[in-house]
This record gives structure tokens, C-alpha cells and sequence, in this order.
């Protein structure tokens, strides 16, 4: 049933080849759960980035929804490809949501000996107060993770960006390996590790009740 729900999810990302749904009003869809953390999948859609098409980051966008939706989490995705950098940063900043925590999901195709990429831009990793429990969690389910790999700081998306707005270790980019976010192929995968991963994920931010205001 889950992975049901998750394809279905995924059908309004895959139109138009991965292009999604033309017709969408918005570029970015906030649902608003009231939540003090934001679960985001900015290239559930194909995207355009440096003056080029950029593909898609397959089922993000269809895993964000799920878990934003069974733990009543505001979320954020992105619903259709523009020839034109939309930018999910502008989106958080024209919709006032920067007093929030984000966990912008992402996903990576590259084999570099990790299951998980965790982004912290341009900050030290000791000033993100989740940063250790994510990895400690990770470890739990036979992850493994890195830091700020070269490729995956997140230095060019909402983390970097919210980081040289803001200067506060709000944003954690968290790159995922295929094989854990490919529920058509792998569904055991995704039901028995991904998705418990990240219900713990989630209710540990649940405990904090005190945000650092930007």
C-alpha cells in the first residue's frame, strides 16, 4: 500500500518526461502543516541550471510528499520545468518561511562509497545542532554517510544560498543514492530503511521547540 501511495505521488512528477505538470500555476508548491521543519525536493522536476536542462532527482519529489503528508510536515516541491532558473531560495524568501528548518532533499547517481550525502555548505558541521543525530540515525539502518563531499556541499542550492543570507545552520542538503529512493525497483529498500530513516529524522526535529530566528 505504501509504495501505492507513492507511485501515485510520483505521477504528477513524471509527466511530460520528467517535465511535470504544465499546468500548475506555481513553479513551487508549499503545503502547510505549521510545522517548525520543511521537507523539500526541489528537482522533483527537471529543472534549468546553468543555462542548461538539468534532469530530474527521480522520486524525490513523490518521498517528500509522502512523508509530508503521513507525519504532517510542511513541504515544498517542485511541479514543472521552466526554461528559466526558479530558485526554491526566492520561493522560502517571497513566502516569508526563512524561520524555519529545511532538510532539502536531493538525490545523486554517483558511486563514491556512500549511501548518503549530508550538505552543510559553507558552515562548520559542529554548528548544526542535527547533524550528528542524522548520522547516528543513518548508521542505525546500515547507511553510510559523508559530510560536505565535493560534489554534494550544497554550496549552489537552498543551503548555501539560505547560509549567505541568513548565516544560521538551518538547511541540511541531503543527497540520496538511487537505490534508496527508487521504490519501483527496490520497494523493500525504501519501505524498511528510507522511509524509517527519515520518520526518525523527523521526529527528532519534533522534539526542538525553540527555533534560531534569522
Amino acid at each position: 500500500m505504501i509504495i501505492d501511495e507513492l507511485k501515485k505521488y510520483n505521477e504528477r512528477f513524471a509527466l511530460n518526461c520528467c517535465h511535470g505538470d504544465e499546468n500548475c500555476n506555481e513553479v513551487f508548491e508549499f503545503t502547510d502543516f505549521n510545522s517548525k521543519l520543511i521537507l523539500s525536493a526541489p528537482h522533483a522536476t527537471c529543472s534549468y541550471c546553468n543555462k542548461k536542462e538539468k534532469i530530474s532527482d527521480l522520486y524525490t519529489g513523490a518521498l517528500v510528499q509522502y512523508l509530508g503528508n503521513k507525519y504532517k510536515i510542511s513541504h515544498i516541491v517542485r511541479t514543472k520545468y521552466m526554461p528559466q532558473k526558479m530558485l526554491i531560495s526566492d520561493f522560502i524568501r517571497e513566502k516569508a518561511l526563512q524561520n524555519h528548518y529545511f532538510l532539502d532533499i536531493h538525490g545523486f547517481n554517483k558511486n563514491i562509497g556512500a549511501d548518503i550525502c549530508l550538505g552543510v555548505g559553507y558552515l562548520n558541521a559542529l554548528n548544526y545542532p542535527y547533524l550528528q543525530q542524522i548520522i547516528d540515525v543513518a548508521e542505525k539502518y546500515k547507511l553510510k554517510t559523508t559530510v560536505n563531499h565535493p560534489d554534494y556541499r550544497g554550496t549552489a542550492g537552498l543551503t548555501g544560498r539560505y547560509q549567505k543570507e541568513f548565516n544560521l545552520p538551518n538547511v541540511i542538503q541531503i543527497e540520496l543514492k538511487q537505490y534508496f529512493r527508487n521504490f519501483i525497483n527496490y520497494p523493500d529498500v525504501v519501505t524498511e530503511i528510507t522511509l524509517p530513516f527519515f520518520a526518525e529524522i523527523i521526529e527528532k526535529y519534533g522534539r526542538e521547540k525553540k527555533l534560531q530566528n534569522p
